[in-house]
């Protein structure tokens, strides 16, 4: 509340609702240079995922489906009665999409294809030029896009990079959580363009009928403030994501490539079982990572360097301690 200037009758004060609170939907409209009926406001990203998928899957479609893999999306696609047909992203390219991929891929029951950008777990980050020929693939089937832009903002800090303006066919998400860091609020959105937007909002309503009002009005200060708040979490992450790349060149079990921006990356562990490290190095060191295999990418685990230095730095020492035990019990 302090950092964002609020007090309590900035948080607390109601104002109309209908269809979701438009100072702040103009505000994000604005960044990204849509208007504002292009933005639908949900609980948080996990929801705008939900509606995402939900607006143009139905049993017995094909979902073109990123690899490694945000898990989330895939319960999704399987809750929706989709089958999956796996989109690889390959560590000799960057983590990057290749569009030849991605045509290949699609199928006459193609209904949509779904990545992130920022790639969750690696942090790569795919250019216009390949997201629109996806989007261009995609339509020739009849398919649509669908974009998890929640960690595009820290390479994008001043807005107007979002996939939706690149084709009509293309539907992002993202939320005030991983690069703003309120993840409390719950708050997050889509982004389409119209008429896409406005059958995404009614099946919206069908879940919730709008955000908690609160959260809406703190997302709206944040954002009026977003090149100050991103500016800062970017220099920590440029000068944390050098430590940790320093760790990885200094550890001969651990190689990675090392992300476009962003706050997490993916680390293969050689001869070792990931999962099995991530739950030691939780249980005994007190450090937290995530397996690959929630990834559908096991010999990997996703790290992320969010804090403050010296406590990325305390945790890095933790990690070497426990890869040392590990290989002295031969794990």
């Amino acid at each position: 509340m302090s950092r964002l200037g609020l007090n309590l009758d900035d948080v607390i004060a109601v104002e109309p609702y209908d269809g979701g609170w438009r100072p702040v939907m103009e505000r994000i409209a604005a960044r990204q240079d849509l208007p504002t009926e292009s933005v639908i406001t949900t609980h948080a990203c996990s929801m705008a995922n939900h509606l995402a998928l939900a607006a143009f899957v139905e049993p017995g479609d094909d979902v073109v489906l990123e690899t490694p893999v945000y898990e989330p999306l895939v319960r999704l696609a399987d809750y929706l009665g989709a089958r999956v047909i796996p989109l690889q992203r390959r560590e000799e390219n960057g983590w990057r999409l290749d569009p030849d991929d991605a045509r290949r891929a699609l199928t006459p029951r193609t209904a949509l294809v779904v990545f992130s950008n920022l790639h969750n777990p690696t942090g790569a980050h795919d250019g216009d030029d390949v997201i629109a020929q996806i989007a261009a693939d995609s339509a020739a089937q009849g398919a649509h896009v669908f974009v998890d832009e929640v960690y595009l903002d820290f390479l994008h800090p001043r807005g107007v990079r979002s996939a939706v303006r690149l084709a009509p066919n293309i539907v992002a998400s993202n939320s005030m959580t991983k690069v703003y860091g309120l993840d409390a609020l719950r708050f997050g959105w889509v982004l389409a363009q119209p008429p896409l937007g406005d059958r995404i909002r009614r099946l919206n309503d069908l879940f919730s009928t709008g955000t908690a009002h609160p959260s809406a009005r703190i997302a709206y200060h944040a954002l009026g403030m977003a090149d100050t708040l991103i500016a800062e979490a970017n220099a920590l992450h440029a000068r944390n994501a050098e430590i940790v790349d320093q760790f990885i060149q200094s550890e001969e079990l651990l190689s990675w490539t090392k992300p476009t921006a962003g706050a997490v990356g993916f680390v293969r562990v050689r001869g070792t079982d990931t999962a099995a490290l991530a739950d030691r190095l939780h249980r005994e060191f007190s450090v937290a990572v995530v397996p690959g295999n929630f990834f559908a990418a096991p010999g990997y685990m996703r790290i992320g360097w969010s804090l403050e230095t010296g406590h990325l730095e305390a945790a890095l020492n933790e990690f070497r301690r426990c890869l040392r035990s590990h290989r002295r019990q031969g794990d």
